[in-house]
């Protein structure tokens, strides 16, 4: 079996670069067709589909001119605006398979990223997914771009004109409708661009009574072309705001409002008097009587200015006129109501926060003129159909133009619902999902879609467009084949594909049915009657969806870690099954979690699939930050996998040298993409795959077999190893204590963000130290949180307040106590604690305080502390070695 380019070598350093810039990228990119979760780069995907099909030419000549094309091919705009510079990696597709072309299938397909680059390179492909929302973006990024998007004679694209046609259409017909909810100002009869809207509840302190309006912040612009604020005007009766120009003048803080938060504990202050609502008893009083809602400022956008005002009475008005019209909506021929009244998953409640408010419909999740506008734009994307075929244009052409239409609907309620907050550096809404959840907004705005403002049905409209053009360039002429399937059943043939490349899911992290049921409601409405198989039942299907959620246990929609497991493992089933003997599987994976590495190479090699090789690949936004490691990774591992052939028992002394071999290569590699921290222990979890999955076990000379968790610890000290080599050198290395190097390598690592228990567990037992005891009063590592959410984090030499030393202490509590009393001037202490444990002229001691130094960021405490002791080196170990004194590190 020829092994594939992808086995070998790849452009990582050029390809991640341009994954890494492309989140950034916005005009054409497909996740501006619509939302969807974790979608992968392009310039990633493309190259693990190219590498994955290619044959490695085994010639270096050959070889750097595949790795070239693929880096000359990998930024957004080489894919989306030159079609040409593609031709090189297709000819060499074209020339791997002469007979036909390779069969690719991706089971997870999602938002569409691996199939578009399958099929720009001209492969047969097949994308699958369960999930209704995710299946009907994937015919608009895969199928519909391919059939109906090609250039004309003259030139033009007549299907993206007639979607431009249809969306004015669409656009006049519903402003008819929503101008009476919509006042228009002034003498140019211009629209209202955001409205801005505050929930109420009244002060606690019944003696004070008002009613208080909830906001996160004074702030309503806070750009470079103007500052506007909002100010309290206390009333008998209530708390109103009132507009005013500038930063206050008084010194207060308007980045805060009557909201406060920490964590997902809120509070909420009445701005009169001292009383507040805690957090619990605020849920208690929403979901008993819910949140009154304040119209408190508009936005007006005239000749590209924004100005700020307060409402009319006019406007105030409209919204009870919204109210009345949306009660007197009909229904759908089918049965369907004109609002989505449908109930939230209520046992989501970690995901779909609203609930723990009381907020259980998704009718609810919308003002009721905002959920009056989005059921007039899908009531008249279904008119808008209907016209078409009254006009007489291909049922199919129709069915695809109408498609588009109610994914602009989806876009206009994404920045159009309850929770979409304002950022007032840009004067824009965010998104509904700013995260993978639907967080509680205090204050938001709602827009006029037919206003000139961000947000609009103009610019939707317009993003679409934008990923259209792109799709059509990619995919013309070679429409994929989209199916919605189980991939756990998967309807193919055994053999069937050259190649499946999947994206799977990760535990937890995604809960892709509850979070696109936002939009499946809205769909139904709009496009339900064009696909009616899609929408059966009332929320997405959910009963085979391969996650772990975050369902109350107690409730029938919980699907636990261990039933997670054991559905990842039928489709990994499935996949081996679908590809053919000498065929190859690409998995994309990016957890933390070891377990879920461990559990994921006991799925593989219980489906037949041994890891060949793996690169660690740039996935997430640059810049993109958390407050814990979680599962949040910068770079996936794609790992490459065949079929297993006939494998032998291996022994626990040759497997270990051999794991430190091919790391030892393969971490060279990998540094000159300047990896560090996660993504650089994340990384070496391939090469350790390959290592292991050689072998159909291992075992010691006394016949005892080593389980996949010591074989993952033994990763984990090899690259440890590797890393503090090349941090100290190997004769400081030699010189430091299991617990020294422990400390440098976190601090290394993960820097000082809190890390998950598995994560901690896992280095401890690299270093074959006890966590617990590490735990202990003033110990190196403190532990945060309960439950599931326990964490821990490394303790600086601040936190640790007293430091007791014992015989042979390690390095780094003598680095830390060294730290305390040079930042206190303590100097003869200094010295005579650094002479006592010989810490003064060793030459590791001084290594790991660089080490540490340079792995911490600017301003860090600790950073400075050290600074200051390893600026004095010279003359601190000049005068421990002359000091003369007692030897009893107790004394310290």
């Amino acid at each position: 079996m020829k092994r594939a380019l992808i086995e070998e070598k790849l452009p990582l350093v050029e390809v991640n670069a341009q994954s890494g810039r492309e989140k950034h990228l916005r005009h054409g990119n497909i996740s501006t067709m619509h939302l969807w979760w974790a979608r992968r780069p392009l310039a990633m995907s493309r190259t693990v589909v190219f590498a994955s099909l290619v044959p490695d030419p085994d010639d270096e000549v050959e070889r750097k001119g595949l790795l070239h094309a693929i880096a000359h091919t990998a930024s957004f705009e080489a894919a989306n605006q030159d079609r040409g510079r593609m031709a090189p990696l297709r000819e060499a597709l074209n020339k791997a398979w002469p007979v036909a072309r390779p069969k690719v299938l991706d089971c997870f397909a999602g938002g569409g990223a691996i199939p578009l680059e399958a099929s720009r390179l001209g492969c047969d492909v097949t994308a699958t997914d369960i999930n209704p929302v995710a299946h009907l973006i994937q015919r608009c990024v895969l199928e519909y771009p391919a059939l109906y998007g090609d250039v004309d004679e003259h030139g033009a694209r007549p299907f993206v004109d007639d979607l431009t046609r249809w969306a004015e259409w669409v656009k006049k017909k519903a402003d008819q409708r929503l101008a009476t909810v919509f006042p228009r100002t002034g003498g140019d009869g211009a629209r209202v661009a955001a409205y801005f809207w505050a929930r109420t509840i009244p002060c606690p302190d019944l003696n004070c009574g008002r009613i208080i309006p909830i906001i996160s912040s004074r702030k309503l612009a806070d750009s470079s072309r103007r500052k506007v604020r909002v100010d309290y005007d206390v009333l008998p009766d209530r708390v109103e705001l009132r507009l005013a120009d500038g930063a206050p003048e008084d010194g207060t803080d308007w980045s805060k409002g009557t909201k406060t938060s920490r964590g997902s504990t809120v509070t909420v202050s009445c701005p009169v008097c001292p009383a507040s609502w805690p957090d619990k008893e605020l849920r208690s009083y929403a979901r008993e009587n819910g949140f009154g809602r304040y119209l408190y400022a508009i936005m007006e956008i005239r000749n590209g200015d924004r100005s700020y005002r307060e409402p009319t009475k006019e406007e105030i008005d409209a919204v009870d006129k919204a109210t009345f019209l949306l009660e007197e909506l009909d229904e759908y021929p089918e049965g369907t109501t004109a609002v989505p009244d449908e109930l939230v998953v209520k046992s989501q409640y970690r995901t779909l926060r609203p609930l723990t408010y009381g907020i259980d419909t998704w009718a609810a999740m919308y003002t009721p003129r905002q959920c009056y506008t989005s059921a007039v734009l899908a009531q008249t994307v279904r008119k808008a159909h209907q016209e078409m075929l009254n006009e007489g244009m291909a049922a199919n052409r129709a069915k695809a133009l109408t498609t588009y239409l109610g994914l602009a609907v989806d876009r206009v309620a994404d920045y159009n619902s309850s929770f979409t907050s304002w950022r007032p550096t840009v004067e824009a809404p965010r998104s509904t999902f700013p995260q993978q959840s639907i967080r509680m907004a205090w204050d938001f705005t709602e827009i006029d879609p037919m206003a000139d403002g961000p947000s609009n049905w103009d610019g939707a409209i317009d993003w679409i467009l934008k990923a259209l053009v792109h799709c059509a360039n990619a995919t013309l002429g070679n429409p994929s084949r989209v199916q919605r399937a189980n991939a756990q059943d998967l309807p193919f043939r055994d053999g069937e594909f050259d190649a499946v490349i999947i994206d799977p899911p990760y535990y937890d992290a995604f809960q892709y049915g509850d979070l696109s049921d936002f939009f499946y409601v809205w769909l139904k409405r709009s496009i339900g009657h064009l696909y009616p198989d899609l929408f059966l039942t009332p929320l997405t299907p959910k009963q085979a969806e391969i996650i772990e959620n975050r369902a109350d246990k107690k409730s029938p929609e919980y699907i636990s870690h261990e039933e997670f497991e054991r559905r990842l493992q039928n489709a990994l089933n499935e996949v081996a099954r679908v590809v053919k003997d000498d065929g190859i599987v690409s998995i994309v994976f990016a957890h933390t979690d070891v377990e879920a590495w461990e559990r994921l190479l006991k799925a593989l090699r219980g489906a037949g699939l041994v890891v060949t090789t793996s690169w660690p690949m740039q996935s997430e936004r640059e810049g993109r930050t958390t407050a814990n490691v979680g599962s949040v990774l910068g770079s996936s591992v794609v790992l490459v996998c065949r079929k297993a052939g006939t494998r032998q028992e291996g022994f626990y002394d040759d497997v270990v040298r051999e794991l430190e071999a091919r790391l030892e290569q393969r971490l060279a590699t990998f540094e000159e993409m300047q990896l560090s921290g996660a993504d650089y222990f994340v990384s070496a979890v391939g090469p350790a795959f390959e290592v292991f999955a050689r072998y159909s076990r291992v075992v010691r000379l006394s016949g005892e077999e080593v389980d996949v968790d010591q074989l993952m610890v033994l990763a984990r000290q090899a690259v440890a190893r590797h890393a503090m080599r090349r941090l100290l050198g190997g004769e400081s290395l030699v010189a430091l204590d299991s617990r020294s190097l422990f400390y440098l390598t976190w601090r290394w690592a993960y820097d000082g963000i809190a890390i998950p228990a598995d994560e901690a567990y896992m280095l401890c037992r690299a270093f074959e130290i006890d966590l617990e005891e590490l735990t202990r009063p003033n110990g190196l590592v403190q532990k945060q949180g309960a439950g599931k959410d326990v964490s821990y984090r490394l303790a600086g030499p601040d936190e640790r307040k007293k430091i007791v030393l014992g015989p042979s202490p390690a390095l780094v509590d003598v680095l830390h106590l060294a730290a305390q009393l040079h930042d206190q001037g303590r100097r003869n202490e200094l010295v005579e604690l650094l002479s006592a444990t010989g810490a003064g002229n060793e030459p590791g001691f001084w290594a790991m305080v660089s080490a540490i130094t340079q792995a911490l960021p600017e301003g860090d405490r600790e950073r400075t502390l050290l600074l200051g002791l390893g600026g004095n080196r010279e003359g601190l170990s000049e005068a421990a070695a002359k000091h003369v004194g007692p030897s009893d590190n107790q004394l310290f």
